[in-house]
């Protein structure tokens, strides 16, 4: 079960997917263009984000009484630096905008350089540089790069595969045996989960190389998922496409920004109120209870904070 902890790995994979696959189509990606996209991410994410930051500012600090530096917490995240200054964290799940946003940075560059030397060539200089870096890390700084296993340098692999998985759909690669496809790919998935698992770890002094290849394997394993599931003809549309998903699909960044406010109060009163929910039941009740307080207050965070921004800064328009 443990594996429902790693929607973080599936989503760089699906960000990269959904970053090349949309951009790839504008055969003169420009520097210019590079500038546009920056604002358009910004505007997409910063409206929804900042106001999450001060609500979680204000519920730390006159709800909970924490010592908390509004303006410097504040700052910090106007800028995206989560996770670089931990004394600044306003939330612990916010690590992952900083992540993508330094996947901002690179994306472009490969948008840019692959109509003039090829894809394969500039997918392998860019990723095959960040991959270098990480393992010049691992060897030199041993057990002490624990603060980069959440940066561009370990998570690149993600993105990589899930710009793979887009390359192959715009190809109209098409796999045959796909069962045995879908097995092969969850397999690779549970092997870099296990991998990254805490027993595993503490077998190796260069756990770190742990940590890096259990995200390769996990983000093969879920572009392949992925892939499988996008041309599928059959199952997709039926479980994923209906109207509830869809609406739970488009007010999901929301869901994300406020959850860590809504869950530990939910489990709280679980625990309070139902002291006998042990082992999975405790977690799926809580999960239960959580999504549908969240739904309202995230749909109402799209409409407000997401849906007025989407179209400011759209690279299809001069």
């Amino acid at each position: 079960m443990a594996i429902g902890g790693n929607g973080v790995d599936l989503f760089f994979v699906i960000s990269g997917f959904c970053m090349y696959y949309f951009y790839a189509a504008k055969r003169n990606f420009s520097y210019h263009d590079f500038y546009r996209f920056l604002v358009k991410r910004w505007v997409r994410l910063s409206p929804a984000f900042y106001a999450s930051t001060i609500v979680y500012t204000v519920v730390e600090k006159y709800i909970y009484h924490y010592k908390v530096n509004s303006i410097n917490n504040f700052l910090h995240s106007v800028f995206y630096l989560n996770y670089i200054g931990e004394q600044y964290y306003t939330a612990s799940h916010f690590w992952t905008l900083s992540v993508e946003w330094q996947f901002y940075f690179i994306i472009p560059l490969l948008l840019i350089y692959q109509n003039k030397f090829g894809f394969k060539n500039t997918f392998s200089i860019i990723f095959g540089t960040i991959i270098i870096i990480a393992l010049i890390c691992i060897f030199s700084l041993i057990s002490q790069v624990d603060p980069l296993t959440n940066t561009i340098l370990f998570r690149s692999v993600e993105f990589g595969c899930g710009i793979l998985a887009a390359r192959a759909l715009i190809k109209n690669i098409f796999l045959k045996y796909r069962v045995i496809w879908l097995i092969s790919f969850v397999f690779l998935i549970y092997a870099g989960r296990i991998l990254i698992s805490k027993q595993v770890l503490a077998l190796s002094y260069y756990y770190n190389m742990f940590k890096l290849l259990g995200f390769t394997l996990m983000g093969g394993g879920f572009a392949g998922v992925l892939y499988l599931s996008i041309t599928s003809v059959k199952w997709l549309n039926l479980i994923l496409g209906n109207r509830l998903f869809k609406t739970m699909g488009r007010i999901s960044y929301s869901f994300y920004l406020f959850h860590a406010l809504i869950f530990p109060i939910i489990a709280s009163y679980l625990m309070q109120f139902m002291p006998l929910s042990k082992g999975i039941i405790a977690p799926v009740i809580t999960t239960c209870i959580s999504t549908i307080v969240l739904y309202p207050i995230a749909k109402l965070s799209y409409y407000l904070l997401e849906k007025p921004f989407l179209s400011i800064g759209n690279l299809t328009t001069k």
